[in-house]
């Protein structure tokens, strides 16, 4: 029997929807989770579970018609499909609110966000054409990166150009779609990092500790932290500004290039993120239960490490074969029970907490080896 009065609406079913509908549960929540398979992750441990299309206006009204708030587990489902879902229910709130979704789903509008706050992120040009593209190819002196507007995530939907060849391959595959795409310049950079924060209806917000991620095939293998940077401050304050600014409610997560002396914002994912699941483990309080408190307008707890240093691997699909554990690892694993493993899919991670970061990465990459994918 839940002990808070309110309810919680969940568009989607996957891993990320799974831990807040269990962090729900442990916060004596009421979660409605939709997503089109029983076996989806998070089907499997809501409160109620509704069986529908994250494309039908007519299944996210009958969710949002059952609970009290919506959120998302990903920024990719279309705002304007959502606007029309919840046109006869306007006093449903959803949060992060859909104007603020419209802008962060589209890395043009994204981009020129954090342009006109003063955030500090890689110069980009916006491509409506085959001219643009060499346009741009010149001005970013033949090495550029091309990435969708849309729904491009772990690699997916980006493109790194640098040659000629390249140029023309890339114009042949997307003739006739070159305004799906903006081009950035491609940088070498020092190491990837991200800051994650919440803030709630009253206004009040918190940020994790920054973290380092190592990528492999632009995909994150392993964070760890805390990391710390002489330009942390300064960005951490700009972005405390510019969530102010616009009335952010929820977790956010920016993803940070080290080039140079400097940090920039690659990309912003308004949501829970891969590089948070440290925080169940290693802090007082996770991303899960502050994203939720934010949505409910719940005070936010001042954030403290349990140990001084912590390391997530993520557990990625090698093959097609049912998965398997040799060993059990010493971390806390968290595995999302998804019913096919395939290449690259997340099928879950372990996180470590500790004195030292190198002793921990190295248990953390040995341990892993256990986990038969």
């Amino acid at each position: 029997m839940p002990i808070h009065s309110k309810t919680i609406g969940i568009l989607g079913g996957g891993q990320l929807a799974q831990m807040l509908a269990l962090k729900a549960k442990q916060m004596g929540l009421t979660t409605f989770v939709l997503s089109e398979n029983a076996h989806d992750p998070a089907a499997t441990v809501a409160t109620t579970w509704m069986q529908g299309s994250l494309k039908s206006p007519e299944n996210i009204q009958a969710l949002a018609a059952q609970v009290d708030c919506l959120t998302f587990e990903s920024e990719f489902i279309p705002a304007q499909l959502l606007k029309k879902s919840l046109q006869k229910l306007r006093t449903k709130r959803i949060e992060p609110n859909l104007n603020i979704l419209a802008k962060m789903q589209d890395r043009l509008f994204q981009k020129e966000w954090l342009y006109d706050y003063g955030l500090p992120t890689l110069d980009y040009v916006k491509i409506n054409s085959k001219d643009d593209l060499e346009l741009a190819f010149k001005a970013f002196d033949g090495q550029m990166v091309c990435k969708e507007r849309f729904g491009g995530y772990d690699g997916y939907g980006t493109y790194v150009i640098t040659n000629k060849i390249d140029l023309i391959s890339f114009k042949k595959a997307f003739k006739g779609e070159e305004n799906q795409f903006i081009a950035e310049r491609f940088v070498s950079f020092k190491s990837e990092r991200s800051i994650i924060f919440a803030r709630n209806t009253l206004g009040e917000m918190i940020h994790l500790p920054m973290v380092q991620s190592v990528q492999i095939n632009h995909q994150c293998d392993y964070v760890m932290g805390p990391s710390i940077h002489p330009k942390e401050k300064k960005l951490i304050a700009k972005i405390n500004q510019f969530l102010n600014a616009i009335n952010y409610v929820g977790v956010i997560a920016f993803e940070l290039f080290e080039i140079g002396p400097k940090l920039v914002i690659n990309e912003v994912a308004p949501r829970v993120h891969n590089t948070g699941h440290f925080s169940q483990e290693a802090l007082n309080i996770d991303q899960f239960e502050l994203h939720l408190r934010c949505i409910l307008g719940l005070k936010l707890p001042p954030v403290s490490l349990r140990q001084p240093a912590f390391v997530m691997v993520n557990l990625l699909g090698q093959s097609t074969r049912n998965p398997s554990i040799k060993t059990m690892p010493t971390g806390a694993m968290h595995w999302y029970d998804k019913d096919e493993n395939r290449p690259r899919r997340k099928m879950g991670h372990i996180n470590y907490i500790g004195k030292n970061k190198k002793a921990l990465l190295k248990k953390a990459l040995l341990e892993r080896k256990g986990i038969l994918l």
